[in-house]
């Protein structure tokens, strides 16, 4: 009998499965040198150039596909793609060396891709790294083309499987199928890579990382993928698989006992109406959103759209996305942030030493009107639908939303020159997640539609802390006093200036945290929509005062500890049934 084995990598998407190992392997394209006569050279280019354009037209058809069953903006990674096919650098480079090399078309093109990802690899930018999956995804599709071998596919991938390969390329990996496919599990990549990205969207359970995956597990094995913990077991113990089947059974029990909330209105036992949304990344998830009983989109995260582009969509790009979304959630409103990059979020040719604290966000896009501009009318056009929302990102200063407001008045004025219709009630409101900005929200108030807080950055700047910094992330805690203030200071602020306020986060999805944030006068909670059914729940459970009663008690502790051993106490006390969830 086997041994068990834990495999230990980086949990990129939640969820527990067990099934059987399918080994995705993409057999490397053999090159070989071969000598061109002259008089054939400029046939060889020809070759090329064909197998060029044979691949294209693949990709092209795959988009076609992706952007008829998952959305439009989830394919926007093949337009880069198509792009890399065609870049003059890369095409003429091959061409010339066929030509004074005299040496046959695939030979020449596979050097030139190996310099060029070489480079890449030997970047100190992790996201650049990461980029080298996608030449070598556009390549090797050339490579075949040019050799003549057809394409393997994940669509093969039988019912049951847990996908296992060293990595999957990006437009194999919007290919996945989640009813086959139950978790995903690779050697390589990271929580931005392509496949990382595809399962979450598809909520499939999914760890990446995982080191000499394809030396330790054979094909057929039977395997648990733990996507919480971010693990994968070989030939688990009779004992183990007694215990994953357990939690497996108990999550699906209580998703069940969830599922009813789905569809009751998110209002506490007193009758008070709390906008429950979703955050999301893709329009494809919208579907989640909907089936999880989301009042909206609370956030939209445009970023993805550049990274998976590797630049910036064009107009046209970005308006079908916001305008596909905004169809598909009416008449539920769509808050779109505009491009939050930098942070976490890099861009591939700029580096900095602290890039949480530099060029980032809404400092990004007043740096650069046009680039800025581009963005704004998508949105303004798309807003046509009337239930659009923009908010602005990582705004600190009154000075930023005075320019976003300028920059925002001449693209409307370009507009109504041009008798493009769109919103002209649209809301527009800012991201509360720097401290100068949720003193200064008094003042800030009268010049914003609507605030949302984000918790997850408010906290990282008000102590102090990187909780990607394995050293210090243990004193990240959105239940400190002094992060709770700062909160309650701004909802205070928002509904004296008669706006709404709102708040998106991991604070929002805790059920610990719900009767504390309706306490301190919360209007929205924004959060991933599987986190949505349980935060319904905890929700009805509650009455105002009680909760008003909680938050006042709470912003009196001196430490974070403190404050979640009180809310513990007093949930279980005065809500049987809610202390224990997690």
């Amino acid at each position: 009998m086997a041994k068990e084995r834990i495999l230990k990598g980086i949990a990129v998407s939640k969820g527990i499965c067990q099934g059987v190992v399918f080994i995705y392997e993409t057999k490397d394209v053999k090159v070989v040198q071969t000598p061109i006569p002259m008089r054939y050279l400029e046939t060889e280019v020809e070759r090329f150039t064909k197998a060029l354009k044979r691949t294209e037209k693949e990709l092209s058809n795959i988009k076609e596909r992706i952007d008829e069953e998952m959305g439009v903006d989830f394919a926007q990674f093949l337009d880069a793609q198509i792009l890399m096919l065609k870049d003059r650098d890369i095409v003429e480079a091959v061409s010339s060396r066929i030509r004074t090399e005299k040496t046959n078309a695939e030979y020449i093109y596979h050097r030139v891709l190996d310099e060029y990802a070489k480079k890449l690899s030997a970047s100190r930018d992790q996201y650049l790294r990461e980029r080298v999956a996608d030449i070598w995804d556009v390549g090797t599709r050339v490579l075949r083309n040019l050799v003549g071998l057809t394409h393997s596919s994940v669509v093969d991938v039988p019912q049951g499987s847990v996908l296992v390969a060293h990595d999957i390329s990006p437009s194999d990996a919007a290919l996945i199928n989640p009813a086959n496919v139950l978790g995903i599990a690779i050697e390589v990549g990271g929580r931005t890579s392509h496949t990382a990205i595809t399962a979450r969207a598809l909520e499939i359970p999914a760890v990446v990382g995982v080191e000499n995956l394809l030396g330790k597990i054979k094909n057929g094995e039977k395997v648990i993928l733990d996507g919480n913990r971010g693990i994968l077991i070989k030939s688990p113990t009779p004992g183990r698989i007694q215990f994953f089947r357990g939690e497996i059974k108990r999550e699906i029990e209580y998703q069940k006992m969830l599922s009813p909330y789905c569809e009751l209105p998110a209002k506490t036992r007193d009758g008070r109406q709390i906008d429950i949304s979703a955050n999301i990344e893709f329009s494809v998830e919208h579907t989640h959103a909907k089936r999880a009983g989301a009042m909206g989109i609370g956030l939209f995260r445009t970023e993805f759209l550049y990274l998976t582009r590797r630049g910036n969509p064009s107009e046209e790009e970005q308006f079908r996305v916001y305008n596909e979304l905004a169809k598909k959630m009416k008449p539920d409103p769509v808050i779109i942030r505009t491009y939050d990059l930098g942070g976490d979020k890099i861009f591939s040719d700029y580096h900095e030493a602290n890039p949480y604290l530099g060029w980032r966000a809404i400092r990004v896009s007043l740096d650069d009107f046009e680039f800025f501009k581009i963005q704004l009318r998508a949105i303004l056009r798309a807003s046509v639908n009337r239930n659009i929302r923009i908010m602005y990102p990582m705004i600190s200063t009154y000075e930023e939303i005075k320019k976003a407001e300028t920059y925002f008045d001449q693209v409307t004025k370009e507009l109504r020159r041009e008798k493009v219709d769109f919103d002209d009630h649209i809301q527009v409101g800012i991201m509360v997640e720097t401290p100068s900005a949720a003193i200064l929200s008094p003042q800030l108030a009268a010049h914003v539609d609507f605030f949302s807080i984000g918790s997850n950055d408010l906290t990282q700047y008000v102590l102090a802390v990187d909780r990607g910094n394995e050293r210090v992330s243990h004193l990240f805690d959105h239940f400190h006093p002094a992060v709770l203030r700062l909160i309650k200071q701004v909802i205070d602020a928002g509904h004296k200036a008669h706006i709404w306020v709102g708040l998106c986060g991991e604070l929002a999805a805790d059920p610990l945290a719900i009767p504390l944030l309706i306490g301190l006068g919360i209007d929205e909670l924004s959060m991933s929509p599987v986190a949505i059914p349980k935060a319904k729940m905890v929700l009805r459970a509650l009455t105002v005062p009680e909760c008003e009663k909680i938050a006042a008690k709470a912003l009196n502790f001196r430490c974070a500890s403190e404050v979640q051993k009180f809310l513990r106490r007093m949930i279980a006390k005065k809500f049987p049934g809610i202390g224990g969830i997690k």
